[in-house]
């Protein structure tokens, strides 16, 4: 059991700090127009909390962000068993076990970046093929704050990829603050409705004349554990695309998210009190936003969607890119 903990900064920016434990990021302080800064994530005192907590807080998420139906992958004739959770219809954020739960080791730093590796092996989680994986996170500049993921498959069979940072984010820097009174915008024309278990129902659907529609911008107003797919075109790991921003509620701070995957979740904290219960801090129900770009839920089942091939070959490279941009 490691309690290894690293912090990056940029001078006159951003601090940010990350556990060895889940890869995760567990502190994000941001330099105001005033002179002070502010603590913008949610991070536990301890890192037993950071052991014990079931909300994932910063965790790096594997090898599958999201759900997947049935707890199980199937591929033509071929059918792969994957670990769940007791009572889930579905394998969540890569199960019990899951990348978040990983001591991962350290491959380099300085003083505004780090490397950190993790090797899953063969059946993993119930996955094909063994996958090496590396987190990059590194500061380009004073407000920004860059994570790339990269991993690559080895062995016979291709294997679904998608992971993510579950990050919470309070711009107001109080845990306490009701986050769906902070605005938000998101660059997306369409969604994924879901049942009450969170998979998918059917196709994407357009945003325009719902409750889901959030491309102008405004307070987000309720819950949302939702998926919303960002427009076909181009984007890569060393071209990312505007996928979302978010605003405090007293106007002091924005952030602007970019990634090259084609979807993010969006999902405003609604069991934050459940997943962080006996945890220092414990935080309320929607005490913190995680917005998570990733594939869209159950992907692997569903090749017919508008978003690029999800599994990957055994020997190819899946690299992508999550920036957050922060703005006074």
């Amino acid at each position: 059991m490691s309690d290894a903990a690293w912090t990056l900064s940029r001078p006159g920016g951003v601090s940010i700090r990350v556990l060895g434990h889940g890869a995760s990021w567990v502190g994000c302080r941001v330099p105001l127009r005033d002179g002070s800064t502010r603590e913008v994530l949610l991070g536990f005192d301890d890192l037993d909390s950071q052991r014990r907590n079931r909300a994932y807080i910063g965790a790096t998420i594997g090898r599958w962000a999201n759900r997947i139906a049935s707890s199980q992958l199937r591929r033509g004739d071929r059918v792969w068993p994957l670990l769940s959770e007791p009572g889930l219809n579905h394998q969540l954020h890569g199960g019990p076990g899951g990348f978040h739960q990983r001591e991962w080791t350290l491959v380099s730093q300085a003083s505004d970046r780090l490397r950190l590796a993790l090797h899953s092996p063969d059946g993993d989680q119930g996955f094909p093929g063994a996958l090496d994986v590396e987190v990059r996170y590194t500061l380009p500049d004073a407000m920004t704050v860059d994570i790339e993921l990269i991993a690559v498959l080895q062995g016979d069979d291709p294997s679904p990829v998608g992971l993510t940072n579950h990050a919470y984010f309070q711009l107001d820097g109080d845990g306490c603050v009701d986050v769906r009174r902070q605005r938000l915008r998101v660059a997306a024309n369409r969604m994924l409705p879901v049942d009450a278990s969170g998979l998918p129902t059917g196709a994407p659907m357009a945003v325009e004349g719902t409750r889901f529609d959030y491309r102008e911008g405004r307070v987000i107003g309720e819950a949302l554990d939702h998926a919303f797919l960002l427009p076909e075109g181009h984007a890569s790991a060393d071209a990312p695309r505007h996928a979302a921003t978010l605003k405090s509620a007293d106007g002091l701070l924005a952030m602007d998210l970019s990634t090259s995957l084609p979807a993010v979740q969006v999902y405003t904290g609604e069991f934050l009190a459940a997943g962080t219960a006996g945890c220092s801090p414990r935080w309320p129900a929607y005490g913190g936003i995680a917005l998570e770009p990733q594939f869209l839920p159950d992907s692997p089942h569903h090749p017919e969607w508008a978003q690029p091939d999800c599994w990957l070959a055994p020997g190819q490279t899946w690299r992508h890119r999550l920036r957050y941009r922060f703005r006074t």
